[in-house]
């Protein structure tokens, strides 16, 4: 197959780009020209980089002339911390554009891959979903722009399949890293558990007023020598989540490429399992040396985690890495498992 991924210079996208080359396929990395990350994969695996934006629409012609699949995965995203206007852009805009260049130059393509977000279904205004574990009959309810603009994006692929016969698959995977992102204050997953991070970012942000309470709180337990943080609610409970290794990601997207009973279909992409903040900030005190600070506060986000199990039927995915597997692999401890 010769296969265009979008974003390939991101996490998941250069590993789908590392499985794919693995196995004699052809591959295209497209991305921004500025991002040196595309330069990178494309060096380590010999195969072409195309640089072009997702809102300019000539320049995705070479990238989709005559691909037999598109793995979608290039967006605006809310770790970018960009303005609403940029979601519209990049993500709804330009999926259309690229669903629009490949109906004129990719005639033969089989397959089109789009990656959503488990954001499609969380509901800003109660922050909480309908029930758990979310899966994909959940309404798609979406309480920000981001996850708005990945409604109509998933709607846009289902428009192109009805009228253009474009066969689409739709990946919804939640909250993705690379192991070496957890151990990363600077990471952005590092303003959620490491402490001065946590303090920098709602400094440098405009806090709503559960944030202003919670930033002062956070000044008054403020450390030169780095601590984590643990919010827990008044009964002293965490959230509880989900963090998928951006390698399982790649490989459900893989096999969403050729499976005849994924067409027209979305899949739920997550971890075996949900964890709780408590246990992840506590494996994270043990491999990295550094004491927890507690904070009881209102603004502990609500659990959540997704029902992966049409995606293990249909597509036969196995996660195979936890979050506490991907600490263990980030700090060179040994495995929990």
């Amino acid at each position: 197959m010769d296969v265009l991924i979008t974003g390939a210079g991101g996490r998941i996208g250069a590993e789908l780009a590392r499985i794919l080359v693995g196995e004699g396929h052809t591959v295209r990395a497209f991305g921004l020209a500025e991002d040196p990350r595309l330069e990178a994969v494309a060096s380590e695996l010999s195969i072409d980089a195309i640089a072009g934006d997702l809102t300019d629409a000539d320049s995705l012609i070479p990238a989709v002339e005559g691909v037999d699949a598109v793995c979608h995965l290039a967006a605006a995203l809310t770790t970018h911390d960009v303005a609403d206007r940029l979601y519209v852009e990049v993500n709804s805009v330009g999926t259309y554009n690229l669903l629009d260049a490949v109906r004129a130059h990719a005639p033969d393509i089989e397959r089109f891959v789009y990656t959503s977000s488990d954001a499609v279904y969380w509901p800003a205004l109660t922050g909480r979903p309908l029930y758990l574990p979310v899966d994909e009959s959940h309404p798609l309810i979406a309480g920000s722009v981001y996850g708005a603009t990945k409604i109509a994006a998933e709607s846009m692929c289902r428009a192109f399949h009805r009228t253009y016969g474009i066969p689409f698959t739709v990946m919804r995977p939640t909250a993705t890293a690379s192991p070496s992102e957890l151990i990363d204050p600077n990471s952005p997953f590092g303003r959620r558990w490491f402490l001065a991070s946590a303090l920098r970012w709602l400094e440098t942000h405009e806090p709503d007023p559960a944030d202003s309470e919670l930033l002062a709180r956070l000044r008054q337990i403020a450390d030169p020598e780095d601590k984590l943080l643990l919010l827990s609610d008044a009964d002293g409970l965490a959230s509880r989540t989900m963090i998928t290794d951006a390698r399982d990601v790649a490989r459900a997207m893989r096999s969403m490429i050729d499976n005849p009973e994924a067409v027209g279909e979305a899949f739920n992409v997550g971890p075996a399992a949900p964890h709780s903040d408590r246990q992840l900030v506590e494996a994270l005190s043990d491999a990295l040396g550094l004491e927890v600070v507690e904070v009881t506060h209102p603004s502990v986000r609500p659990s959540w985690h997704v029902s992966i199990a049409k995606a293990r039927h249909v597509l036969g995915y196995v996660p195979s890495l936890s979050v506490f597997d991907m600490v263990a692999e980030a700090t060179g401890e040994e495995s929990p498992r």
